[in-house]
Order: C-alpha cells, then sequence, then structure tokens
C-alpha cells in the first residue's frame, strides 16, 4: 500500500493534532528566553513514545517546533496558545498541558516564567483543577532522581 501512496497523493500523515499537542511544551521551553537541549530531548523522547506522533519522523517534529516558535514571534504566545487549544479535543488538552508540565521540569527546576507559562496554558487549555493536580504530581514522581 505504501508503495502507491504517492501516486494518491498523500503527503504524509496530518500533523495539525501533533503541532497543538507540542505548542504548549514549545511555549515553556522557550519561557526563561532560551530553549535547552535537555528540554528538546525530553520532547523528543515524550514525542517518541506518544501514539499522536507515531508516524511522523524526528526531522518533521523539529520543523513543527520551527514552525511554533515563528507563529510565537508572529502572532504571539497567547494567541498560538489559543489556536492550538481550538483544535485539541478536551482530553487531548489534558495531554498537551502533561507534555508542557514534563518539559518544565526537563532541567529538574520549574523557574517562575515557566511556572507563569504553566498557569496560562491551564488556564486557556481549560485543564480541570483536579487533573491539573494529578499531572503535576505525575510529572514530580517521574522526575525524581535516583537518590530520592
Amino acid at each position: 500500500m505504501a508503495l502507491f501512496s504517492r501516486l494518491r497523493g498523500s503527503k504524509g500523515p496530518d500533523t495539525t493534532i501533533a503541532k497543538a499537542v507540542i505548542a504548549p511544551s514549545v511555549l515553556t521551553m522557550a519561557a526563561d528566553g532560551r530553549i535547552d537541549n535537555s528540554e528538546i530531548a525530553q520532547l523528543a523522547n515524550l514525542c517518541g513514545f506518544s501514539p499522536i506522533f507515531f508516524g511522523i519522523e524526528g526531522k518533521v517534529i523539529s520543523d513543527l517546533i520551527n514552525q511554533i516558535i515563528s507563529d510565537v514571534r508572529a502572532k504571539g504566545s497567547e494567541q498560538v496558545l489559543r489556536e492550538a487549544a481550538g483544535v485539541l479535543s478536551p482530553a487531548l488538552r489534558e495531554t498537551a498541558f502533561c507534555f508542557a508540565a514534563r518539559i518544565s521540569l526537563a532541567d529538574g527546576t520549574i523557574d517562575r516564567a515557566e511556572e507563569a507559562t504553566l498557569a496560562a496554558t491551564a488556564a486557556v487549555l481549560e485543564v480541570n483543577r483536579d487533573v491539573l493536580n494529578k499531572i503535576l504530581d505525575v510529572v514530580v514522581i517521574l522526575q525524581r532522581p535516583a537518590n530520592a
């Protein structure tokens, strides 16, 4: 079947949902004014194990990250976040927030800018307070060091 996909004009998987899911993560990564390699590695790892990204190559994910950064420069963070929320179901909004929360702890700490970005993200994505607390609890558990 893949042999004939080019004949049907297939351009690959639709990345609309994937881009919307990682947009809050990219905003969180950039909140402190820089994007660290540990944050990029963490996001790549999350994408690699999420069924949302099955069939989407790493290069395409890198391109999506760059598109989001360009969108932020052109439209602003809040608009990018609102657009992402607009294409995600409530369940995938929770997933997007979970990704962003995980990214915020990639370097082991959440700074004030990341905390503010996460709060704004939760509000725009309309993540229920109880779900939000569960997500944060699990993310903290996942990020415990070996000497905990």
